[in-house]
């Protein structure tokens, strides 16, 4: 037989049977307010909800237990809600930091790999007297080869520059497996995209048409702004090219700016033709940056940032 204890206020009374405690409630000496417990140990709870004393009560839902713990599981909740907060937080502000942190990483390599196109730029034009044509093509209007391909033995890509046949053009099938080939320099880090749905290898650098021309050779004199005012190539951010393929140039105005996507937070870096890399934002004035890609615009780079 189980004992039975009852609470009233500071006092505990029991053990007592179970006809005992009816007997109690009989002669209205144990009311429903009143704390129980059933056998030497465990929790109290109201009387009430004690279907054994209490058939009568209407409550179809297990004993609940004291009215003495709410505060605390009342203060328990409060707590571990407060440190859920302060983790989540911590942690937003902890990939925030690590998000610019990898951002700028980001930055310095694609600047890096811009410098060296740079780099290769000149030599390419201290060996021909000009620079690369911004893509070959036939008479008949056919794309033949890239300007990216012209400067590969000034970017440590000899070897395949070497196995390029030349009178060929770049999607014949003597040539088109060679351009599957991914170039780290033409890469930016921030873009994920590295491969065309072909299987070719993309870069996420074109050329500025309007200085490196379709079968055009362009060289330092006919820059009448001058090599540190007019815009070699670009970052893009969006619709890559293979970097064998011929038609990779565009007019700068088209790509940057407001509305458009860009490859870092605020704007895109840009090659200038004295072998700079500068960061343009996406605010800057169209039209100053559509003047800044002409070689003989008489325009300046002062709205540029470094």
């Amino acid at each position: 037989m189980e004992n039975w204890y009852v609470r009233r206020e500071n006092e505990t009374a029991g053990p007592l049977t179970l006809a005992r405690m009816r007997e109690l409630i009989q002669e209205d000496k144990l009311q429903k307010s009143d704390l129980v417990r059933r056998g030497e140990v465990g929790n109290l709870f109201t009387a009430a909800h004690v279907l054994e004393l209490f058939p009568d009560s209407g409550s179809s839902q297990p004993a609940t237990q004291a009215t003495e713990t709410a505060p605390r599981k009342i203060y328990t909740a409060f707590i571990s809600g407060l440190l859920i907060a302060v983790l989540a937080t911590i942690l937003a502000i902890g990939t925030f930091f690590w998000l610019k942190k990898v951002e700028a990483e980001h930055r310095a390599v694609s600047k890096k790999h811009l410098k060296q196109i740079g780099l290769a730029m000149k030599n390419y034009h201290d060996t021909f007297s000009t620079f690369p044509p911004g893509g070959t093509e036939t008479p008949d209007g056919k794309p033949y080869l890239s300007w990216q391909t012209a400067i590969l033995p000034y970017i440590k890509q000899a070897p395949l520059y070497n196995k390029v046949n030349f009178s060929r053009p770049w999607n014949h099938p003597q040539n088109h497996p060679l351009f599957k080939s991914e170039i780290d320099v033409y890469l930016n880090p921030a873009i994920e995209q590295t491969v065309s749905a072909e299987g070719l290898a993309l870069t996420h650098y074109a050329g500025n048409k309007l200085v490196l021309k379709t079968n055009g050779f362009m060289n330092y004199r006919h820059i009448k702004d001058g090599t540190a005012n007019t815009i070699l190539a670009v970052e893009v951010a969006e619709n890559f090219k293979p970097w064998g393929d011929p038609t990779n140039t565009v007019e700068p105005a088209k790509v940057f700016g407001s509305g458009k996507k860009s490859s870092f937070t605020g704007g895109n870096h840009l090659l200038i033709s004295d072998g700079s890399v500068r960061f343009v934002t996406d605010q800057i004035d169209p039209e100053l940056l559509k003047a800044l890609s002409t070689p003989t615009g008489r325009e300046r780079m002062d709205q540029f940032k470094d």
